[in-house]
């Protein structure tokens, strides 16, 4: 698998990991590790799900790490500090594990989340708590996980659902101290212009850009409605970088009752004009599952030839 900048070939994404633990009967939706809680107690329903993401056909599958810190997993489940970073570590040899089972093309993904995940409040679709925090600061809560899963070399790490422009900066710069990483760093925006935090989207991916001009493999969108997906993406046209989108099934987080507001719809019908607007990562997030992503498999793969 060639992940080259600038080449053509599309390359897919896995789906929502939570959601799919979810389907499968798991309460992640109000856990405060999210799909992460799985890496604890529950990685039969973890290698189940990256394995149909692996079957159908993605070329990376992320890590369950989303949502998950060593400090919260000291918190929730009473471990300590080396088996918290040991759970984190294995999180890429799980998916890993599944890949080589599999036999298949793929690679994975380290799953950073942003700060407002580990609020589960919902800011994550704000960043409301931005304005309180500085580079550094982000920089340091960051730093711990991002340590870990480069120690566990997956092929890429994933900063992903940023609201704002400024931890999307510190991550950038983080992003430095670990020289041989590459990264995807993705926005949620709270409209088709505009990130989670306010900040025209071009501005914001831009300042990434320049930040980290070695490291930052792609920019681009995620857990946003897939209507908002080619609006964004054509605010970063002037960026010479690779861009990458996985929204969700166009579904609506409510942070109060811990749950979406509904299912959500299919973003196939959307997958055509993503590839036409150049993007080259595609995929899914909350609410697609293995059966969409194999379904967008079989259009790249239709629209390639």
């Amino acid at each position: 698998m060639s992940y080259t900048t600038k080449n053509d070939k599309v390359i897919l994404i896995d789906g929502g990991l939570g959601t799919t633990l979810h389907e499968y009967g798991l309460a992640i939706l109000d856990d405060p590790l999210w799909s992460g809680r799985t890496l604890v107690n529950a990685q039969e329903q973890l290698v189940k799900a990256h394995r149909a993401f692996v079957q159908a056909k993605c070329d990376i599958i992320s890590t369950a790490t989303y949502q998950v810190t060593v400090d919260s997993l000291m918190k929730h489940h009473q471990l300590s500090h080396e088996q918290a970073e040991e759970i984190i570590f294995n999180s890429v040899k799980i998916a890993q594990n599944v890949i080589d089972e599999e036999r298949a093309q793929c690679s994975v993904a380290g799953s950073i989340g942003p700060y407002g995940a580990m609020l589960c409040d919902g800011s994550e679709f704000n960043g409301w708590y931005t304005d309180s925090m500085t580079i550094e600061k982000f920089k340091d809560w960051h730093r711990p996980r991002l340590a870990i899963l480069a120690r566990a070399e997956p092929t890429f790490i994933a900063f992903e659902t940023i609201p704002s422009k400024k931890e999307a900066e510190a991550l950038a710069e983080l992003l430095r101290e670990f020289p041989n990483v590459k990264a995807w760093l993705s926005f949620n925006c709270q409209d088709s212009k505009l990130t989670a935090h306010g900040e025209p989207i071009e501005e914001a991916a831009a300042s990434v850009c320049l930040k980290s001009p070695d490291q930052i493999i792609a920019v681009g969108v995620n857990c946003g409605h897939p209507e908002t997906v080619v609006p964004l993406i054509k605010q970063m046209n002037n960026i010479d970088r690779d861009f990458i989108a996985y929204p969700n099934a166009g579904v609506t987080w409510d942070a109060e009752k811990q749950i979406f507001d509904s299912q959500g719809q299919s973003i196939t019908s959307f997958i055509h004009s993503y590839i036409d607007t150049g993007i080259k990562y595609i995929g899914g997030c909350c609410h697609v599952g293995p059966d969409q992503i194999r379904a967008i498999r079989d259009i790249i793969d239709r629209y390639s030839s």
